[in-house]
């Protein structure tokens, strides 16, 4: 008796994960909704009173920390441990500041519209005033862990190594697509703690894997550590300049500037015949 198949179960089908602007929206619409939430519970604040207050407090805060998370992704997270402590705590005090002056200001425009009267910024005191750089401060530290959260994880594309050393091309995944990277179209490295930002002759992407472990894998011909945190193919190099210090700095092809340390001017100076 022949036995007929059972037929092979079709594969799911996963959903791509959401977009950076829906996760903001999402963010924005929760925070508004905590905020209204917590305006509802204030004695003599109705429904209208209540949401306008949760909106005053929330649209300075997602512009701040969209201009927040920009700053972090774009310059802090290529700085030294050190350096990037320093610059949270500049950036986390200069957040509360603004989210307090912003959140103030909306406040005192409100109550001139309704009372028909000059703006007079009084601003929090007190407790109240304690209290609002809390918040600043806390919600600072929100944004900078969320960003460093998606920049190591969902921002981040594993590697599939398909060549010996030296490295000459490797895959990426963006979504549903696998397209392959060669290695000579890289410009420059950028270290961002166990991961590296690859930036080509086309664009940027993120790959897991250390600039440690790219060091060892490519072309040292072509392919210099010039920084703790940067290597820069000189295949890609436009010039580099005197920066002081006997150090340099690197203008690649891609318009893209990169510092050198005082080790990597040295190394690049070496190449000069």
């Amino acid at each position: 008796m022949l036995k007929v198949p059972e037929p092979a179960a079709k594969p799911e089908e996963t959903l791509p994960p959401p977009s950076a602007l829906t996760l903001w929206l999402c963010a924005s619409a929760g925070a508004w909704a905590m905020y209204l939430l917590v305006f509802l519970q204030v004695p003599g604040n109705g429904l209208a009173d209540s949401a306008v207050y949760a909106l005053i407090n929330v649209t300075p805060l997602t512009v701040l920390a969209a201009g927040v998370h920009w700053l972090i992704k774009r310059y802090l997270m290529q700085w030294s441990v050190a350096a990037q402590i320093i610059g949270h705590i500049a950036a986390g005090a200069a957040f509360a500041v603004a989210w307090f002056a912003l959140v103030t200001s909306l406040l005192e425009v409100r109550s001139a519209l309704l009372s028909g009267g000059a703006l007079e910024f009084t601003g929090f005191t007190g407790g109240a005033f304690i209290w609002q750089a809390l918040q600043g401060l806390v919600l600072y530290w929100a944004v900078a862990a969320t960003t460093y959260a998606v920049r190591g994880g969902r921002g981040a594309a594993p590697v599939t190594i398909v060549s010996a050393a030296p490295l000459e091309r490797y895959l990426t995944r963006t979504g549903d697509e696998i397209a392959p990277v060669y290695v000579r179209d890289i410009v420059l490295i950028a270290g961002a703690q166990d991961y590296a930002e690859v930036t080509t002759l086309t664009g940027t992407h993120l790959v897991r894997m250390s600039l440690s472990e790219f060091e060892q894998r490519l072309d040292p011909a072509r392919f210099i550590r010039v920084h703790r945190s940067h290597i820069i193919n000189i295949d890609h190099l436009d010039y580099a300049e005197p920066a002081g210090g006997g150090r340099l700095v690197a203008h690649m092809a891609t318009g893209a500037v990169v510092p050198l340390s005082r080790t990597g001017s040295q190394v690049l100076r070496q190449l000069i015949v």
